[in-house]
């Protein structure tokens, strides 16, 4: 899932508040495209090859409708996009070896999470 900015392509609808968070959802957006997400997360790792998580992990379009339609702000399901899928490409890097043909690939996702966490942290102050 990915969210963007004025025009860009929006998974989920939200647009960026601060131009720093735009463009790193711009990045990210142009990282997680299907075509990369097919190549390093699917090609390159093994048939049947599974990364064990817990149910509430998982962020699916029918919880982001349900929360949407609900009180939780648009900056809230930003923050929750960015939380969850942070974590699920920490869980990822967890299990390659530096070898790993996906291993650029997911360090480079892990920096521009982190710079985005950056700015996030900002909003907080």
């Amino acid at each position: 899932l990915a969210f963007g900015c004025p025009g860009v392509l929006a998974v989920l609808g939200l647009e960026a508040a601060a131009p720093g968070e735009c463009e790193l959802t711009r990045l990210l957006q142009d990282k997680l495209q299907y075509k990369m997400r097919l190549q390093y997360m699917k090609h390159y790792f093994p048939i049947n090859y599974t990364v064990q998580v817990q149910y509430e992990e998982v962020l699916r379009p029918s919880n982001i409708t349900r929360l949407r339609n609900g009180t939780v702000s648009e900056a809230a399901l930003r923050y929750l996009w960015f939380h969850v899928s942070s974590q699920v490409v920490l869980r990822i890097r967890e299990v390659l070896p530096e070898r790993h043909p996906s291993w650029k690939y997911t360090q480079e996702l892990c920096q521009l999470f982190d710079a985005l966490g950056k700015e996030y942290s900002k909003y907080r102050q």
